[in-house]
């Protein structure tokens, strides 16, 4: 009697285990081949190319992260020493979530006076990371 109980047992975990392994098969392949909402949920709608915009069509193109709102965006005009401001605004942007490619897209919001004019100057496509646009602004300023 013992080893017929043990053989029903075994025959229910086993049956048990193809079941949740057959119920799990529809819900990976679901993983694979719908898109991620949890990233939709993450980012916010791309803003349209701009073709004479310093920043490559990649950064452009990044997407803002879900809820992205700096808290007052230090400003920049040329008559500070840019280390200094650009140590305040890499942490202001960095706190909010922020990575390099949202630090270059987001410099326009911090610019004023000949800064906002600087920049309208540079190349269009000529900036492709969050440096160049940094060192740059270290060697014109």
């Amino acid at each position: 009697m013992q080893s017929k109980v043990e053989q029903l047992q075994k025959a229910c975990e086993t049956q048990d285990a193809g079941q949740i392994e057959a119920s799990r098969q529809p819900q990976v392949n679901n993983l694979r081949h719908e898109p991620n909402q949890h990233q939709e949920q993450h980012y916010q709608a791309n803003s349209p190319f701009d073709p004479t915009s310093p920043l490559s069509p990649q950064l452009q193109l990044t997407p803002w992260p879900f809820g992205y709102k700096p808290t007052q965006l230090p400003k920049y005009n040329g008559s500070v020493d840019p280390n200094q401001f650009l140590m305040t605004y890499e942490a202001t942007i960095a706190s909010a979530g922020g990575d390099d490619p949202i630090m270059a897209k987001s410099f326009i919001m911090a610019c004023e006076g000949p800064v906002a004019i600087w920049y309208s100057y540079l190349p269009p496509l000529s900036i492709t990371r969050w440096f160049h646009l940094r060192d740059r602004l270290k060697q014109d300023f």
